[in-house]
């Protein structure tokens, strides 16, 4: 593993050993609350759309699992009413998206959670 895959791996790292401070407020995330069903699905369709071709099945390293589950499920505004696994199986899919599309595949989800509200 070269040094380009390094440096961001230990800045994940260092960034969950130091935990998460809680701020009040909105979330961060500027998607419509959603049943989780709904928002898994979402993630797995543009996480599967992004593996690499022969990968038929999403696994990703606990740091990624930790990225995914800090900055972006846990700022989901309705997942506090989900229950333990939908946090899990939302948290897999989207540790895809940012392991094989970066914040283009968080964005990306954004940008379609976003776009199913305004055609609603």
């Amino acid at each position: 593993m070269g040094t380009d895959r390094a440096e961001p791996r230990e800045l994940i790292a260092a960034l969950l050993a130091e935990g998460a401070q809680v701020v009040p407020g909105p979330p961060a995330l500027p998607v419509p609350p959603g049943a989780a069903e709904h928002v898994i699905a979402v993630a797995r369709r543009l996480a599967l759309h992004g593996l690499p071709s022969g990968r038929w099945r999403p696994v990703s390293s606990p740091g990624l699992l930790g990225l995914a589950a800090a900055m972006v499920v846990d700022e989901h505004p309705s997942a506090p009413d989900w229950s333990a696994r939908e946090r899990e199986r939302f948290t897999t899919w989207v540790a895809v998206l940012i392991e094989h599309r970066g914040e283009d595949g968080v964005q990306d989800l954004v940008r379609a959670l976003n776009e199913e509200r305004d055609a609603a």
